[in-house]
């Protein structure tokens, strides 16, 4: 016996280690419905519906009831793991439980009435024969009952096909217990419908299943089962929807006399029953649902807006939403005439328009106005920026742009706006797998040629700035052959280098950026150099680069030496992997010295948190440099979110100043040469480039600038913008089916002014951001007879502002950065409703309100005492 034991022992390890290398040796279940006996179980399903809130809580419970009664219509004689079982579903009852009630309604479906089969070979299931498969809801339900009775009987992993998909397993047993453990991230070939458009935010789905079968003998004498399926937004995961699943089955009793089972050849069985049955996989069938959403027709859409005043509020972003699902489902004329009805609203129908992004939608617009007419021109700005910020990109609309592109050339600010949105369109057509489509190529070579055939640096510029946009590696040659052309080519072709991956910066375009650091071949104003350096530290520098900066910084102007100084130490108190590098560097005392570091000046480079929590850190970066009279040269300002859905670039905002020396007599610049009196910006925002402006350009600009101040801010970006729509479907272990539906906008008004004072020597420079989002999360659950939605919205609304004033009318210098935020107002809505026989009912609302107080954000300490000193002051 013991000889017989060690045999059986090494047997079992020696099929582990096949188990192990193959992954689906396991041993079948001879799983035993005799014949001649009618097994009756009671089964029951629930499902629940659970938004994630931070403060509604809520769930809603669907529950089915039912009798099921199995016996085996048919039996493999040459392998009885092999059966065909009968199974009719009886008593079917379904109870509802939301707000606190319990409602019950009895069930009558034909559909579920009618019995059906399940071939089921060594505890597998190989098919689900149902007589019909136009009810696809009751068809799904038996799947989920049938999927009960695929059972594996030794420990181990392997690949399994159910309702959800093929799915990896593992058992585990226990005495008279079997326990099926499934994650839905190992899931191939999902089952469920997914169609995702992503701007901002992304959706995950995760889940886990969970069942324990116990056994008499070869009986299944119970089983229950539990799964957790959850959706919820990678940046934000505390706005989602949980959704959980129950089902138990247990052995009521069994009856002898029932027919014995039919012999013969399987496909014989089949021909000699009188019910025509057609033959399904165990997996369910997939039923994707356009969301419903709260809609209304145009008219009463643009009524409300009309009411709320069209300012920035969650309201506007609301119907805004509606606005563009509405849009979706209109032809070209209809739209035709609704934009040349509602003059008025043209401008948040426009953006309406780019949100649905059907060709009906972009088309409508296009015959709706004269591209080519100047009158036109700010319906037209206001449809490229829409576009821009699209986040469903199509060959249709990468066609739209490229005309506007082929037919604005004699409006040139139009002609470079036009550029750079078609840089941005082929950007995310490119990011969806969609380089290779003709209309991009097009594209492509639409800007190459005009790059090609200019000759006037204003085009090569618009040109270049649309390759910047697009943020192409394959166009980094096109970008060195110009990069020592002029100081304006330059500016825009290191800052498009700086957006690239760094695995693109290779050591031959670092060959270029060190040319210009060093001034090399020729001299170059401090603000490019600086850029330069910025690029050799910040994409995989080397050590030599690294050393050769720092070496730079006793030879520099004290400005020069004090930014680089600032940008060093800003990098060593961060987590970037330049921070291993300059550290090993400054392990030469030749280098690390104060002679070196130790610099004057009021030029600065800094870093640091703004706000953090268990979702989501904001990062900011400032750089500011100044010349050497005192004046302020340039500012680049950086917001980053970093979540677990990656990092987004919220917003960049460049000033540039030059020839402010001039006005208090000071001499020529670094390079040489007499700079023109200029102030602008350029932005980006959302990782979307705007287009550059210029506050000023030359002395007559300046005063005419000075005295028209009453004109008040200068418009950078006003509109709204569709930053999610998400569906999907989950179809649940017992075979019932969630849609889930994601739906976000994003009302922005971001203008700029700028203040010059020579009476005061005195320069301030605000860029102010207003914003509201709206974010819904909604799961609609199907069942036979009755379905449940669940939705909630989250909405709030805020502005933020950068300041920067800088009084040069002594020394040293006193310039104060302030990022201010006021106060974020946040509201949370919640609705159940639940759909029984075609009339709709809502069972409950909720809705919470909180305010965040506005803050300042403390930037370094130097800032915030030049801050109070000149506030003070002022």
């Amino acid at each position: 016996m013991r000889m017989m034991g060690y045999l059986t022992l090494c047997l079992l390890f020696l099929l582990g280690i096949l188990n192990g290398v193959i992954g689906k040796v396991v041993f079948s279940l001879d799983l035993h419905f005799d014949s001649g006996v009618k097994y009756e179980y009671d089964y029951s399903t629930s499902i629940s519906v659970t938004p994630i809130s931070m403060e509604l809580k809520e769930d809603t419970d669907i529950t089915l009831q039912a009798v099921v009664y199995i016996h085996s219509l048919w039996r493999n004689h040459d392998n009885q793991q092999e059966q065909l079982l009968h199974v009719k579903i009886q008593d079917l009852k379904l109870a509802s439980n939301s707000n606190n009630t319990i409602t019950k309604h009895w069930v009558v479906s034909e559909h579920i009435k009618e019995p059906f089969l399940v071939h089921i070979h060594s505890g597998k299931i190989q098919g689900v024969f149902d007589v019909s498969s136009d009810n696809t809801v009751s068809l799904n339900f038996k799947k989920g009952l049938a999927s009960l009775l695929q059972i594996q009987t030794s420990s181990g992993v392997m690949l399994e096909d159910d309702t959800t998909g093929q799915c990896q397993v593992s058992y585990h047993t226990e005495e008279d217990d079997i326990f099926k453990v499934k994650d839905y991230q190992t899931c191939q070939n999902m089952t469920g419908g997914l169609m995702a458009s992503k701007q901002i935010f992304g959706v995950i789905s995760d889940g886990i299943s969970e069942r324990v079968y116990t056994m008499d003998d070869d009986q299944i004498k119970s089983v229950k089962s539990k799964e957790f399926r959850s959706l919820l937004l990678k940046e934000q995961p505390t706005v989602g929807l949980h959704i959980s699943s129950r089902q138990f089955l247990q052995l009521l009793s069994t009856h002898s006399g029932h027919d014995d089972e039919i012999q013969g050849e399987l496909q014989e069985v089949f021909t000699s029953l009188k019910t025509s049955y057609v033959n399904h996989t165990i997996r369910a069938i997939p039923e994707v649902k356009e969301p419903v959403f709260d809609g209304y027709p145009v008219s009463k859409l643009l009524d409300r807006l009309k009411a709320n005043g069209m300012q920035i509020s969650p309201t506007t972003t609301n119907v805004f939403l509606q606005l563009s699902e509405s849009l979706q489902n209109l032809n070209k004329t209809e739209i035709r005439n609704i934009l040349r009805s509602n003059a008025k609203f043209v401008p948040i129908l426009i953006d309406a328009l780019a949100a649905a992004s059907t060709p009906a939608s972009l088309d409508a617009f296009m015959s709706a106005i004269d591209i080519t007419n100047p009158k036109t021109s700010q319906l037209l700005e206001k449809f490229l920026y829409a576009c821009e910020f699209s986040s469903q990109p199509s060959p249709h609309l990468i066609s739209i742009i490229s005309h506007i592109v082929s037919h604005t050339s004699a409006q040139w600010e139009k002609h470079e706006m036009a550029l750079i949105v078609l840089g941005t369109v082929m950007r995310k057509m490119c990011s969806a797998d969609m380089c290779h489509v003709q209309e991009v190529q097009d594209a492509m070579k639409l800007i190459l040629s005009g790059l090609k055939s200019s000759k006037d640096e204003k085009k090569i510029k618009s040109y270049l700035l649309a390759i910047k946009s697009a943020r192409l590696p394959e166009t980094l040659p096109v970008l060195l052959l110009y990069i020592d052309r002029s100081k304006s080519l330059l500016r825009v072709i290191l800052s498009a280098l700086q957006d690239l991956p760094s695995g693109h910066i290779t050591e031959e375009v670092k060959q270029h950026i060190r040319a210009v650091f060093t001034q090399e071949k020729k001299l170059f104003p401090a603000a490019l150099r600086l850029d330069a350096a910025q690029l050799l530290l910040m994409h995989n520098p080397q050590h030599k680069d690294v050393r050769q900066i720092i070496l730079k910084i006793a030879e520099e102007k004290p400005e020069v030496s004090k930014f680089l100084t600032n940008k060093i130490v800003s990098i060593l108190q961060s987590g970037h992997p330049a921070r291993k590098v300059i550290l090993d560097v400054l392990k030469d005392s030749q280098l690390n010295n104060y002679f070196h570091l130790a610099r004057v000046g009021y030029s600065s480079s800094c870093a640091g948190l703004m706000t953090e929590n268990k979702d989501m850190i904001t990062t900011y970066d400032f750089n500011f440099l100044f010349s050497e009279a005192g004046m302020l040269k340039q500012s680049d300002s950086h917001i980053y979110a970093h979540t677990r859905g990656g990092n987004l670039h919220l917003l960049k905002v460049s000033l540039e100043a030059s020839g402010l020396d001039s006005l208090f007599g000071s001499g020529p610049t670094e390079a040489g040469e007499e700079e023109e009196l200029m102030a602008g910006m350029s932005a980006m925002f959302l990782g979307v480039d705007i287009q550059p402006i210029i506050f000023f350009q030359g002395y007559s600009d300046l005063m005419s600038r000075y005295f028209s101040a009453e004109e008040g801010p200068m418009k950078i970006l006003s509109g709204n913008i569709l930053v999610l729509k998400h569906k999907q479907s989950l179809i649940l272990q017992n075979g019932l089916q969630a849609q889930g539906f994601f739906h976000g906008g994003l009302s922005v008004d971001m203008s700029a002014d700028v203040a010059f004072s020579l009476f005061s020597q005195e320069s301030k420079t605000s860029v102010n951001n207003k914003f509201s989002l709206v974010v819904s999360a909604s799961a609609e659950v199907n069942t036979p007879l009755i379905s449940t939605t669940v939705k909630t919205v989250v909405e709030m609304n805020s502005s933020m502002s950068v300041i920067t004033t800088v009084k040069f009318s002594e020394m040293p210098v006193q310039y104060c950065l302030q990022l201010i935020r006021e106060p974020l107002h946040s509201r949370e809505r919640m609705t159940v409703q639940v759909t029984n026989q075609k009339r709709r009912k809502t069972v409950q609302r909720k809705k919470h309100k909180w305010i965040l107080p506005g803050e300042e954000t403390a930037l370094h300490k130097d800032n915030s005492k030049m801050c109070r000193n000149l506030l003070n002051e002022n």
